[in-house]
């Protein structure tokens, strides 16, 4: 032997290295990321790694040699025990992957992602079942579908409340809550489950909404996440849907006074007009126009004007019925639709209409005090005669001097009165159409 060689170990070849590795498979097994767990074929364990001590809370000792069905829930065990006993008897070796239930120690179940597979050794064979708690990431996935879910539902919600009701429901059906509420703003519950107080989180959804969680322990990571993409798409949606409300009521209401305008007008009138014809009882309209309100805005400015039409507009919805719409037609125009009315009501709304506006109004630049002259028109199918007869009914009452209500032009239909008003006054004729009347 050549002396540089000499003291030197031999060199193992691979064969005798791969020789060495298979002698030690307890050593393999024990080193493995999952947990390892070994069953013969009469269901006893024979084998298991730390990692399997700990997904299922048994010392290792004490899972030695017992049934492996103890590690099984109940109502699976049948199951897991038939298909054990076909893996066995199964003449090619069988291997594959799958989700399975197991039963923890304290009783508690997980979803486990667990690979199978027949290993022949000296001692018969064995069933190897290899596997990890899967559990967090089916909830954490159950979680994201939901709020997928959610988001989805939102796009199709028109209700605030409806949409609440849904964030509610995800939370707690996907995490550890005792109870949820969505506190919109002015301190209104609009959806709650379970028992939310006292408050463990308070997320706020937009500039003034909340989001109340009460949770008996503290979220993971993965479950904060999905509680605050629940809050954010609950706030974007609260916004879109409050958005589309804001477009659709300023589509049809007088910016200024907050009153119906002339479209939803239209719209309450043909609607009234319909409901007459089917059931019977007429509509009424008030058409209302302000005497001398161009004074106000020559003497005091355009502010003051603003300011006494939207008190006007407040007098008028009170002064008249919770059915009745009040809208601005233009100016210092206003009309008012009265549905399911005869004459005598509608000789008393008038009166109600001129004692509101008869008293003074208050704003920054001084006390104004305001006269009205108001057309009463009763019909039962045709708009613009309607508006057209309440129209001629307002110029009767201005050319007698203002302040007071004229009624329906129709003959026979009566006369409307303010309190005090001049009974029978006479009135010049109502212009030729398509000339306007002189107010």
């Amino acid at each position: 032997m050549d002396g540089a060689d000499e003291g030197k170990a031999p060199e193992s070849t691979g064969e005798e290295a791969l020789h060495e590795l298979l002698m030690a498979p307890d050593a393999i097994l024990e080193g493995l990321p999952d947990a390892v767990v070994a069953s013969a074929r009469d269901g006893r364990i024979v084998f298991v790694n730390s990692r399997a001590e700990e997904l299922f809370g048994y010392p290792r000792q004490e899972l030695l040699g017992r049934p492996v069905s103890i590690l099984w829930p109940e109502r699976v065990r049948a199951r897991y025990l038939r298909n054990a006993e076909l893996y066995f008897n199964t003449e090619h070796p069988i291997r594959f992957t799958a989700e399975a239930r197991g039963l923890r120690r304290d009783g508690s179940e997980f979803v486990g992602e667990m690979s199978w597979g027949i290993v022949e050794t000296t001692g018969g064979p064995l069933l190897l079942a290899i596997g990890r708690d899967i559990s967090a990431r089916r909830a954490n996935e159950a979680r994201l579908r939901a709020v997928a879910a959610m988001g989805e539902h939102a796009l199709g919600a028109a209700d605030p409340a409806e949409l609440s009701a849904k964030a509610v429901e995800v939370i707690m059906a996907t995490l550890p809550a005792d109870g949820a509420e969505v506190v919109l703003a002015g301190a209104e519950v609009v959806a709650r489950a379970g028992n939310p107080e006292p408050v463990a989180l308070c997320l706020r959804i937009g500039d003034d909404d909340e989001l109340h969680v009460a949770c008996g322990r503290e979220l993971a990571e993965d479950e904060m996440s999905a509680l605050r993409a629940v809050a954010s798409t609950l706030a974007t949606a609260l916004a879109r849907l409050r958005a589309e409300e804001r477009m659709r009521h300023e589509a049809v209401h007088d910016p200024l006074t907050g009153l119906a305008n002339r479209a939803l007008l239209r719209d309450r009138l043909d609607h009234a007009l319909a409901r007459s014809q089917r059931e019977g009882g007429a509509t009424g309209l008030l058409f209302v126009d302000l005497d001398r309100f161009k004074d106000v805005n020559d003497r005091h400015g355009h502010a003051a004007g603003d300011a006494v039409l939207v008190e006007l507009g407040a007098r008028l919805r009170g002064a008249v019925r919770p059915t009745d719409t009040v809208a601005r037609y233009g100016g210092d125009e206003f009309v008012v639709v009265c549905e399911q009315v005869d004459e005598g009501v509608m000789r008393t709304l008038a009166g109600r209409l001129l004692e509101a506006l008869r008293a003074p109004i208050t704003t920054a630049r001084g006390v104004h005090a305001l006269s009205a002259s108001v057309g009463v028109a009763i019909g039962h199918h045709d708009a613009e005669r309607l508006l057209s007869e309440a129209d001629a009914a307002v110029y009767r009452a201005k050319a007698a001097g203002g302040g007071r209500a004229e009624g329906p032009a129709a003959p026979g239909a009566g006369h409307a009165e303010s309190p005090g008003a001049p009974g029978g006054a006479q009135a010049d004729p109502p212009p030729p159409p398509g000339q306007p009347p002189k107010r």
